[in-house]
């Protein structure tokens, strides 16, 4: 390692100027701290400043840096130079912020910032510069998993930003689970109508980005290496395997909705007028396709009236279905009730709910729900049987405390939980809080290792 060199840096402004004597600092930085290189500048924290101190670690050597500023915990970007040790003395906060802005206190201020630049240059001083990781990496290629809106986001953005992205997903096409959607929940002012799912314009902007690679029809059968210098192995359909080489990994791969075969007794499966939240998206493409309203899938007749059932297969506590909620559900049964409405404010459309769960500014769009005349209710479904073309609905109403209300409806929608495409197998989990459940002996017995979904297919750890 080459001599110690210190290098002290005496900052003017956010009022060091105005209340310190900057000049007789530099003095005690040259003659008792030992400083082979003393400025003053009016603003070390710009770029002029920055470049200032950068110039003498490369052109007069200095490996050791003293900045007489402001706090250690504020511009740290700014002070993160390139070979060398850097120490902070804190004169802002620590003195003239303390310190009242009087004739009277104006000497004790100066001698705090004096013991504050002989204790920054001694800090300094015994500093050693980490000789760093000789296996670090610096490859700024960016891999995004996943070809949904999270995806393409994330892949979009990192390119405007300059970053090369390759972007790998498993099917045919962008967009994901968004592609199916006839319209999306609001996400720009005035969060109140369904907008356009926008997916045809942000796959183009993907598609057409010079600083994106896109795989189709294709997975991450290995990921090797470690953050900075992963290797990827890319499987193709066609059978080829490409490698890439990448310094960071976004995982976007979305998630799978929860199984409705599993809710028998609220009729899916038993009636095609009872669907799950995609399965109306469906419905309404094609309706729309056809210039048409939504009609009830068992005869292609009107919908005059239709239910939602909130929670349905969520929140769980009885270690059949999943035990959290999903977050998703609250606005898309909203926007799904807009559907009707929008179409004919004639058509009676009810969302049955235990806990209505829409933030910020989901608020307005519930709002406006109610507004155009849909109707919550807070209640909890127990059963959905067919009745002839249409379904009855039987709930606990909340608020009445009645027990077996009954609803008729046309069509009835389920609002089904997500599953995350990657992380714990959420059957297997299930199944083992179940078994733990009836186990007396749950607390003694070994824990069951449950099994991990992995898209990335690591090895690195």
């Amino acid at each position: 390692m080459s001599e110690q060199k210190i290098g002290a840096y005496i900052c003017q402004g956010c009022g060091l100027g105005e209340r310190l004597d900057t000049a007789e600092l530099a003095k005690v930085a040259q003659k008792e701290g030992k400083a082979a290189v003393v400025r003053e500048h009016e603003f070390l924290c710009n770029s002029a400043g920055v470049q200032l101190i950068q110039a003498d670690i490369d052109n007069e050597g200095v490996t050791h840096v003293m900045v007489a500023a402001c706090s250690r915990r504020a511009k740290t970007q700014a002070f993160n130079l390139d070979k060398a040790a850097v120490a902070r003395a804190n004169l802002r906060e620590g003195v003239i912020w303390t310190q009242p802005d009087t004739d009277e206190a104006r000497e004790l201020t100066q001698e705090m910032a004096a013991d504050y630049v002989r204790m920054g240059c001694a800090e300094a001083k015994n500093m050693t510069l980490p000789g760093g990781n000789p296996n670090t990496a610096h490859n700024k290629r960016i891999l995004v998993v996943g070809g949904g809106v999270s995806g393409m986001t994330a892949a979009l953005e990192s390119a405007k930003a300059g970053y090369h992205v390759v972007l790998v997903e498993k099917s045919g096409q962008l967009g994901g689970w968004a592609a199916k959607l006839h319209k999306r929940v609001p996400f720009a002012e005035p969060f109140r109508d369904p907008q356009d799912n926008g997916v045809a314009a942000l796959a183009a902007a993907v598609e057409g980005h010079a600083n994106i690679t896109v795989y189709l029809n294709a997975i991450t059968s290995k990921t090797d290496g470690s953050p900075g210098k992963f290797s990827v192995e890319i499987s193709q359909e066609s059978g080829s395997t490409v490698t890439e080489e990448m310094g960071s990994i976004i995982q976007a791969t979305g998630f799978t909705l929860y199984d409705a075969n599993k809710l028998p007794e609220l009729g899916y499966g038993k009636t095609p007028n009872v669907v799950d939240q995609a399965g109306l998206e469906k419905l309404a493409q094609e309706a729309a396709a056809k210039g048409e309203p939504i009609r009830r899938p068992s005869d292609g007749g009107d919908v005059k009236s239709v239910v939602f059932v909130q929670c349905a297969g969520q929140r769980d506590d009885t270690g059949k279905h999943l035990p959290y909620c999903s977050g998703f559900c609250c606005n898309t049964s909203i926007k799904q009730a807009m559907y009707f409405k929008d179409a004919n404010p004639d058509i009676d459309a009810a969302v049955i709910y235990t806990d209505l769960r829409v933030p910020g500014n989901g608020e307005d769009f519930y709002r406006n729900a109610q507004d155009k005349g849909v109707i919550f209710t807070k209640g909890k479904v127990s059963a959905v049987e067919g009745s002839g073309n249409g379904c009855k609905v039987t709930f606990h109403d909340l608020i009445l405390n009645d027990q077996n209300t009954v609803a008729e409806a046309d069509l009835v929608v389920l609002a089904t939980g997500q599953v995350p495409n990657s992380g714990v197998d959420i059957d297997t989990l299930v199944a083992t809080d179940a078994e733990e459940e009836k186990s007396e002996e749950a607390e003694a017995a070994a824990p069951e290792e449950i099994k991990v979904v992995s898209v990335l297919n690591l090895t690195y750890r």
